[in-house]
């Protein structure tokens, strides 16, 4: 967004690659059909300001499909995702890194990463989880693969050759996810000058038996330095090092280089790192205050 520009100095995006946000067609027929279902008008705006969120919830996830669109399941995964930033032309003028990146934010570092096993967070309630046979496996991935199906899954089976059926599902379904991902970044490195940096999270939990693997949202608690506030991070003492370490790590990228400093005076400025050289020459002395 245009208007946001110079308000963040750093960005990191995790898990979340949006190339695009929504058509001004496609957001006005999903409100339309949303409004349709809750019983509401088009003028009724009030009434829908003073819905309870769990009301608006339930309405996404209850709403039926586009008419004619059978190819995607529904309700989709996480339905909520629907109602996204706009393409209108004024607050969003185009997409975000679709073509290119937007030049609104080319001076912006940005850190961006996924989980290794994304995927494994949605397919926890598969009923043949861990039970995949290999003929079911083909069956699942001819609608996401099409005539490829064959070619990746040869590769993929190379490449891990202990996968069971069940692994080989979670790491080809949690792949869209990173490439998006790196076509991001290729995007916004091209768009120059800020540099990105790319992340890959590995760490597999135990919970559950390790049900999760590296699953969508597990490295949040551990950018926090919080490994016990989700149950998800499992027993392994090892998450409390990780937890410190990836902390840090995002502190690190976060903290600004260039010390922009607030002069106050009757004229006042902001300059990078005032005195820097008198700054400097204090290096290694002890401070007694």
């Amino acid at each position: 967004m245009p208007a946001a520009r110079g308000l963040f100095h750093r960005a990191v995006v995790q898990s979340g690659p949006a190339l695009r946000a929504s058509e001004p067609a496609a957001a006005t027929d999903l409100a339309e059909r949303l409004l349709a279902h809750l019983g509401l008008g088009s003028g009724q705006l009030a009434e829908l300001r003073a819905l309870p969120h769990a009301r608006l919830t339930e309405a996404l996830e209850t709403m039926p499909p586009p008419p004619g669109d059978p190819s995607r399941p529904w309700p989709m995964r996480g339905a909520g995702l629907l109602l996204r930033p706009v393409v209108d032309g004024r607050h969003l003028p185009a997409h975000p890194f679709e073509p290119a990146a937007a030049p609104s934010a080319a001076d912006v570092p940005l850190m961006i990463g996924t989980n290794k096993d994304e995927a494994a967070l949605f397919l926890a309630g598969d009923p043949r989880r861990r039970r995949l046979t290999d003929e079911e496996l083909v069956e699942r991935l001819t609608p996401m693969l099409g005539e490829r199906r064959d070619e990746i899954l040869a590769v993929y089976r190379a490449q891990r050759p202990d996968d069971t059926p069940w692994d080989l599902l979670i790491g080809i379904a949690s792949e869209g996810t990173r490439l998006a991902s790196i076509q991001l970044a290729e995007r916004k490195a091209a768009g120059g000058p800020a540099p990105v940096y790319l992340y890959l999270f590995t760490w597999e939990s135990d919970h559950f038996g390790g049900l999760f693997k590296s699953a969508h949202g597990l490295e949040i608690p551990f950018v926090f330095d919080h490994p016990d506030a989700a149950p998800m991070t499992g027993t392994s003492p090892e998450r409390y090092r990780l937890a410190e370490i990836m902390s840090r790590a995002w502190a690190a990228f976060a903290h600004p280089e260039r010390r922009a400093t607030m002069l106050f005076d009757v004229s006042c400025r902001v300059e990078d790192d005032p005195r820097r050289e008198e700054r400097l020459a204090w290096r290694g002395m002890a401070l007694r205050r």
